[in-house]
């Protein structure tokens, strides 16, 4: 398990505090897949059988407000909000039930034996790595007005509510062009069209409030130029 760390910003002093760095999701189906690569005596409906079986169980017993109690995680529950009189009974309106997951006695054992690996912290932060003017077949040097261009780098996608989001390249007196047509437009790639541009000296800038949850947007756009300049002649 990888792990690295960040600035801690809810103290004053200068620490740091671990992010576990998740690399894949497994799914249900991915799970019984690598089961039956390591058990053959039961087939993949017979497993889908008797989770769907396990799960209703569980539903079921969740339902009628029985604790449980199994190797993997245990379950409980609480009860929030005030209740303003003895006689008064429960409110959606006011109150909130919450049914509360806990590991169990396999997790907590198999925690302890975990291996850590620390690393490098991923980016967080949009970063222009490099752009191709197709037409010259240049990098980080010319740009062809009304060409095509692919961009390159990390947390690129362009994405948001806000009307200033988009992709633009940024004239030394700092007027902005913005891209209107993207080909592609995702977190590692972009291509698109030039805009038409007159000759000088120009920066590719990013605003965007894409996240990698599709349809969540951040709350502020973010800002990122590049560090390389392009020249139209």
């Amino acid at each position: 398990m990888k792990y690295y760390l960040v600035e801690n910003k809810l103290t004053d002093e200068v620490n740091f505090s671990a992010r576990i760095l998740t690399e894949r999701t497994v799914n249900q189906n991915e799970l019984i897949e690598k089961m039956l690569s390591k058990r053959n005596l039961v087939s993949k409906t017979d497993i889908v059988a008797v989770l769907n079986s396990f799960y209703e169980e569980i539903i079921q017993s969740i339902e009628e407000g029985d604790n449980l109690n199994l190797p993997l995680f245990n379950i409980g529950y609480s009860m929030t909000g005030v209740f303003e009189t003895e006689e008064e009974s429960f409110n959606l309106e006011k109150h909130k039930l919450h049914v509360n997951l806990n590991s169990g006695k396999l997790i907590n054992e198999v925690k302890r034996d975990i291996p850590l690996q620390k690393v490098t912290a991923p980016v967080s932060s949009t970063l222009i790595t490099n752009l191709k003017d197709i037409t010259s077949q240049t990098t980080n040097a010319k740009l062809s007005p009304n060409g095509i261009f692919e961009l390159n780098g990390l947390r690129l996608k362009v994405a948001g509510d806000q009307a200033e989001v988009g992709l633009y390249f940024v004239s030394e007196n700092n007027t902005e062009f913005k891209v209107d047509h993207l080909a592609q437009n995702n977190y590692k790639k972009i291509i698109g069209q030039v805009p038409t541009l007159a000759p000088g000296t120009y920066k590719v800038r990013i605003k965007t409030q894409a996240t990698h949850s599709v349809g969540i947007f951040l709350k502020t756009v973010k800002v990122t130029e590049s560090q390389f300049t392009l020249t139209v002649s």
